[in-house]
């Protein structure tokens, strides 16, 4: 009898959301400073160029976890617009400085797929001094033949340094289940 009257309780508590039992229990909610304005930077400082001289992750860094492992990081795009690949590259960028450019603690994959592909033909890209510029440092980029397909664009209209896998999403998954850590811009 006692356990039916229990499983009868914890059913009205789970029932009411508990507000029947446990009124005033809440916390009292926290009075919100007013947000502070929002001021335009000057031109002088958006024209700024901000350079960090010395890496940032230094060997105290978290503790020292990375000093002795691969970091493993997969990008993913599947947007044409060149805005986007061109944060996509320059975080790749960012992360490649901060490890030394030493190619036995980082592998970089970058994956397009979608209208992105379009962004690893030959013909009229600005970004190909950028993706070479990767390229020679280890990082490996992967367009989808499946999108490839269904845009028309043949292997040999896009970058020689850029590898055709056989679909993006796939490939995507084949990396973080090889322990790539997943980054969409």
């Amino acid at each position: 009898m006692k356990r039916f009257i229990k499983l009868w309780i914890f059913l009205i508590i789970v029932i009411t959301g508990g507000t029947v039992l446990l009124t005033g229990c809440a916390k009292k909610p926290v009075k919100e400073a007013p947000a502070a304005a929002v001021t335009k930077p000057s031109k002088a400082a958006v024209k700024k160029k901000i350079t960090i001289k010395k890496p940032l992750l230094t060997p105290a860094s978290y503790h020292g976890f990375f000093n002795n492992k691969v970091i493993k990081v997969v990008f993913q795009v599947n947007s044409p617009n060149p805005k986007k690949w061109k944060v996509a590259l320059l975080n790749m960028n960012d992360i490649i400085w901060e490890l030394h450019y030493n190619p036995k603690r980082y592998k970089v994959v970058f994956v397009a797929y979608g209208p992105a592909v379009k962004m690893f033909l030959k013909k009229d890209n600005k970004l190909t001094p950028l993706i070479e510029k990767l390229y020679k440092h280890k990082v490996r980029f992967d367009s989808c033949h499946v999108a490839m397909i269904k845009l028309g664009i043949k292997s040999k209209e896009i970058l020689p340094i850029v590898h055709v896998t056989p679909d993006g999403f796939f490939a995507i998954l084949h990396y973080e289940m090889t322990g790539y850590s997943y980054i969409k811009p």
